[in-house]
């Protein structure tokens, strides 16, 4: 028979969004010029805080997610695996390697050009 036991507990806090306002909510954008300093500048001082008024605490972090997007179509961040690029119905061409960005043409380009790997035809020139 499977039991369960629960260990490890924390406190998990979660900040306001930038553009919650308590009695208005306006975008992110809006409220801030750069989102990611401004929310973890919050964290930090949220962490400070919880340092200074509470004495039962083993320690306290900020902790966060890194999301990795396409600086030119701003879509999430993929690559060709091994295994990807082992199949021909993945590739573009002859050339597709493992690493190689799957987002868009410009990111394909780029990934091709500073490894020296021959361009895509995109045209279909050959």
């Amino acid at each position: 028979m499977k039991k369960t036991t629960r260990e490890d507990f924390r406190v998990v806090i979660t900040p306001r969004r930038l553009g919650d306002l308590g009695w208005m909510s306006v975008s992110e954008r809006m409220a801030s010029d750069n989102i990611e300093r401004d929310t973890r500048e919050r964290c930090e001082e949220m962490a400070e805080q919880v340092r200074r008024h509470v004495d039962d605490v083993g320690s306290v972090e900020v902790q966060f997610t890194e999301v990795h997007t396409c600086s030119h179509c701003s879509l999430t961040w993929e690559v060709l695996t091994a295994e990807d690029a082992a199949d021909p119905r993945n590739c573009h061409d002859e050339h597709s390697v493992e690493g190689e960005p799957v987002c868009c043409d410009k990111a394909i380009d780029e990934f091709r050009t500073e490894r020296g790997i021959p361009a895509v035809q995109w045209d279909g020139a050959a």
